[in-house]
This record gives structure tokens, sequence and C-alpha cells, in this order.
């Protein structure tokens, strides 16, 4: 099989480019971007700083307030940067070939950690191909979003991980160590949120040398190196820690508020899908900012409530709620026609908002705690799982009704559905030893598990780099299987 695996490298190539370059012919006009990548509502910060920083020597966005200097993480946007070096007009190009590229090495380097973990050639051959030859992973390659290189830098922070664990020699392992910690700062400032497979660092070496404590700590201080620089020089524009992913920093003059993110809270407690939830949300908003505070955008929003949550709490005491939050945009108002920084004080009637919906959300989770705690995260968790993960237009608007199209997207569902459940499987089954693979598992297990119980709000594109793994997960059960099956045989 490994004669085979640059040719399915070079053609992951190929496919990856023709799928997405497909889809691209196939959008409307509007939703492309200079003819070469896919428009993002997220643009602004992934590509704005960046631009900003070529041109003026300045590293942030184009709104007001402290909040342009760090509303995200750099990552993303420096190899935006880079591609503005290398040629400006074509820096769209260079950064999506860039993704493409990044991906079809990730293909060659999955393989050999499925075969590490696995043990099983022609498995980790199946795992490369589905992975790298079909649609299944590369929905987002032609995306100015972080998810055009989150799965490879995962991939090639796991390689590096297996290299350095199954290697015998000393040497050898402290340099694929060392290039894990690098990948890793770099995943760390592009995909904070990924920090929980920063776990499997330290545990790696603890299970690969004798006296690890100095390898944990030194390696550890390279893995998070860029995100403590990246906090220092945010610490130096503030006077005063921002946090990793400070959205909702009090001078921040758009619908990022307190209010918003309280009111957003509230939702998360019984589920609410995030399309369903802006559908709502964005207008109320968008309605008031204008001074537009008609009681039907209040309606429009309790209309979308449960039964159960309005009869709960009576329209009454939730259109007070709302009736309050229009206030607090009004005043807000008055800086967004400006276009000036909200001051950083507690504004007292976006105060008041926040205490109403913080309220609303304690009593919720006491009158209906196993809604909360239990079928609510179920709920996010169907979202997540149960899906093709074919989100291209091509495939979810052009072909929809082909019944090749419809077969394809049968496949991927059942897939994608069985790789999740693997995960899980694979927990259950878990073992606390020298394995590298179980402690693979983990992280991941505690990522969905964050996803699910505390943001819940989530969009498919947040388990992409979940997708190899969960691909490794789904072939341990079936080995697991085989072997019970073959054991239970014997006696």
């Amino acid at each position: 099989m490994k004669n085979w695996l640059w040719t399915v490298v070079i053609l992951s190539l190929f496919t990856a480019t023709f799928f997405n370059q497909l889809n691209l012919n196939q959008l409307p006009q509007e939703l492309i971007r200079d003819g070469e990548t896919v428009v993002t509502s997220d643009d602004w910060s992934y590509l704005g700083p960046a631009t900003n920083y070529y041109k003026t020597g300045v590293w942030k966005n184009n709104i007001p307030g402290k909040i342009a200097y760090f509303s995200h993480t750099p990552g993303y946007g420096s190899l935006y940067y880079c591609c503005l070096l290398l040629n400006e007009n074509h820096a769209l190009l260079l950064l999506k070939t860039i993704q493409i590229i990044l991906f079809s090495l990730s293909v060659y380097c999955l393989y050999h950690i499925g075969f590490n973990l696995l043990k099983n050639e022609l498995i980790a051959f199946i795992i490369t191909v589905i992975y790298g030859l079909t649609p299944f992973a590369t929905g987002f390659l032609y995306y100015t979003l972080t998810e055009g290189i989150t799965p490879a830098l995962t991939i090639f922070y796991l390689y590096f991980l297996t290299k350095a664990f199954y290697h015998q020699s000393v040497k050898h392992k402290n340099i694929f160590f060392g290039l894990a910690a690098l990948v890793f700062a770099y995943l760390f400032v592009t995909r904070p949120v990924l920090v929980v497979f920063g776990l499997l660092l330290p545990i790696v070496i603890y299970k690969s040398y004798s006296k690890p404590l100095k390898k944990i700590i030194l390696l550890g201080a390279i893995a998070s190196s860029l995100m403590v620089l990246w906090q220092i020089r945010n610490y130096n524009i503030a006077d005063k820690y921002v946090g990793i992913y400070p959205i909702y920093y009090a001078d921040n003059n758009s619908i990022y508020r307190p209010t918003l993110e309280s009111f957003w809270d509230f939702n998360k407690s019984w589920g609410v899908e995030g399309h369903v939830y802006h559908s709502y949300s964005l207008p109320f908003w968008t309605a008031a900012i204008k001074g537009d505070t008609s009681i039907s955008h209040i309606h429009f929003i309790i209309d979308n409530f449960p039964k159960y949550v309005v009869d709960f709490y009576g329209k009454d005491k939730l259109t007070n709620v709302f009736r309050n939050y229009q206030k607090a945009i009004l005043v807000q108002k008055q800086y967004y026609d400006k276009g000036i920084p909200m001051p950083e004080y507690k504004i007292p009637e976006e105060q008041l908002v926040v205490n109403q919906f913080k309220a609303l959300t304690t009593e919720f989770k006491n009158e209906f705690w196993f809604q909360y705690h239990v079928i609510s995260p179920l709920k996010v968790f169907k979202v997540m799982a149960f899906h093709s993960n074919l989100s291209p237009y091509l495939f979810q608007v052009t072909l929809r009704g082909n019944i090749i199209m419809e077969f394809f997207r049968l496949l991927f569902f059942s897939l994608h559905v069985l790789c999740f459940l693997a995960l899980l499987l694979n927990i259950i089954c878990f073992k606390w030893n020298t394995d590298f693979l179980n402690s693979l598992f983990l992280p991941t297990f505690i990522y969905v598990l964050f996803l699910c119980y505390f943001q819940r709000g989530i969009e498919e594109r947040y388990t992409l780099p979940l997708i190899p793994i969960l691909l490794i997960a789904l072939f341990n059960i079936i080995l697991l299987s085989k072997a019970f099956l073959n054991q239970k045989k014997c006696l």
C-alpha cells in the first residue's frame, strides 16, 4: 500500500481542487470574493487585520474601539499576510492553493498516523482514501476560515506526536516532540478552542521518557509561546487581560454586546439551533439600532420560542425583557450612529437586561433541569453528528435531488454518524495504558462534550478537525469487534 501512498496524495490534490472549483463555479457571484474564494461573514475579522498590517503596519480590524486590535487571534490572518507579501494581486489564489497543498500533505501524514495507531496497513490505506479522495473533508478549502487549515494542522501535530512516541531514538524523539510543539503553537493561535488537544503533548511526553518533567515544561512553553505573546500584546493595548476570544469586549460597538451574550445563553437552555436563533436575534438588533422598536419584533422572537417556554414565563414577562433590550440598543445607537466605540464602563440599561436574561436562564435550569443538562446537549449532538458533512453549495443545492447525489449523501451521512458513535464506543472501552490510541480519543471526546454542553451553538465546520480522528475511531471499533469475534470462535 505504501507504494500507492504518494499516488493518493497527488490525486487528493486534484480531487480537492476539482470539487471546490466546481462548487465555486456553481455559486452566485455575490457569494464569491474576487473570483477566488467563498465569501464568509468572518472575512472582516480574518482578512481585515492582515490587510491593514500590510498597508499600515498596524494589526487591527476596521471597527471602532480597542476590540479592533484583538477580536480574533492572528494565526489565520498571518497566513493571509504572507500571501499578500508574496503577491498582493493574487493573495486569495495563493491562500486557497496553500490550503489545498496543506490538505494533500496531511493525507500523507494521516496514513502514517493510522498505520502506527491501528497496526493495519489496509485499514490505514482505506482511511487515507476516504479522507483524501472524497469530498467528505474538503468542503472548506476554498473558504477564508480557519477550517481551511486547522484540519491539516491537527494532523501534522498528531503525526509528529506519533513519530515521537514510536521512535526509539531519544534524539529523534526530541526533534519530533519539538516539531509537534511548534505546530501546536501555531494551531493554538489559529483556532484557540482546539487547545484541548494540547493535553496530548504532556501525556505522550510522560509516556515516552523516564524523567519527563523538564521536557513537559520546555515543550509546553514552546506550545503556548505564540498565544502568550499575543496575550501580552493585548494586555499592553487594553491595560487588562482580555481573554482568548474577547468578542464581547466592553467597547465593541456591534451586535456583540453583553446583552446579546446573555440572550444567547438563555436561548441555549433549550438547545435552539444557531441558524434559528440568528433568524430572530439579528433582525431584532438591526431594527432597534435603526430606531425601530416596534412590538412586532418582540412578537416575532416570542413566536419562535418553544411553547412550553412561553407558557412558563408568560408573554408579559418576556415582552418586558425585550422592551428593556430595545432601550439598551437605543443607548448604543447614540454611539453607533457616530461610529465611535462604546464606553468601557457598564451601561445601566444593558446591565438590567443582562441580569434579567441571567435570571430567566437560572429559572429555566431549576424548572427544566433535565431539558437543560441532558436533552439540550443531546439535541446539539444530533445536529453535530447527524449530517453528511457535504456542505458545499454544489451538493446541497445544485445536485440536490439527483439520485446519484442522494446515494452519496446517504452514504456519507451514515459514515459521519457512525464515526461519532464510534468515538463514544471508544470512550466506553477506554483503558489508561501506554497506548497512544486511547490518549487520542480522550481530548476528542472532551472537545465534543464542550461543544454539546457548554458552547451549544455550533456550525458544521467546528468538527472538521475531528474527522480524521473519528475515522480512526470508527475503524478501531471495527478491528476491536473483529478481534472479539475471533476470540469467541477460539473459545
